[in-house]
């Protein structure tokens, strides 16, 4: 009877050693690698009719000033997407006119709003109230990670306004264009 305890207990014993073997724990490792590309992106919206129409109209009485139709305009919106490189720790917007010529006597004035919109991050502050010229302008600072989100109502509101600056550098002129270049600069 010994025997076949002892018997039986060896088998059993075989029997459940290679389970034993088999249910350790073992550990192994993977690299991963995960990339960011810097980005620096901006866009003015609305895609379709981005521009801005004033309109400088003759007294209606002796004695008035031109009158300005329209002295503001509100109608875009500047939205970006930054990622910053690990050294750097933040980005500005700038505003210039990059091609044709503001009329003498008049004086172009942009500010943007506070950021709003459904984006995320560190969007920038802006500026206040910059009078635009061929030298490029600061109008958003310290933008850190983030985007804005796309289209009207995302980003910053542009506001434009036009004064009369100087009536006697002021002459009669036809229509007068320019371009405003936008430029997300690193800090």
């Amino acid at each position: 009877m010994k025997q076949y305890i002892i018997e039986y207990g060896l088998k059993l014993l075989l029997l459940l050693l290679p389970f034993g073997a088999f249910s350790q724990w073992e550990n192994g490792q993977i690299a991963v690698n995960f990339s960011l590309p810097e980005v620096a992106l901006v866009d003015i919206e609305p895609d379709v009719n981005n521009r801005i129409h004033f309109t400088l109209s003759p007294a209606s009485q002796s004695g008035r000033p031109p009158e300005l139709a329209e002295s503001t305009n509100e109608t875009l919106w500047i939205n970006y997407s930054s990622s910053l490189p690990g050294h750097q720790n933040s980005r500005s917007i700038t505003a210039q006119i990059s091609q044709g010529t503001i009329p003498q006597g008049i004086s172009l004035y942009l500010e943007a709003g506070s950021y709003s919109g459904n984006g995320r991050g560190k969007p920038g502050q802006p500026a206040g109230k910059i009078e635009l010229s061929s030298q490029p302008r600061p109008v958003i600072s310290g933008i850190g990670n983030c985007f804005t989100g796309d289209g009207i109502a995302n980003g910053h509101k542009l506001v434009f306004s036009i004064e009369i600056s100087d009536y006697t550098n002021l002459a009669t002129a036809g229509d007068t264009n320019f371009i405003l270049l936008y430029t997300l600069t690193d800090n």
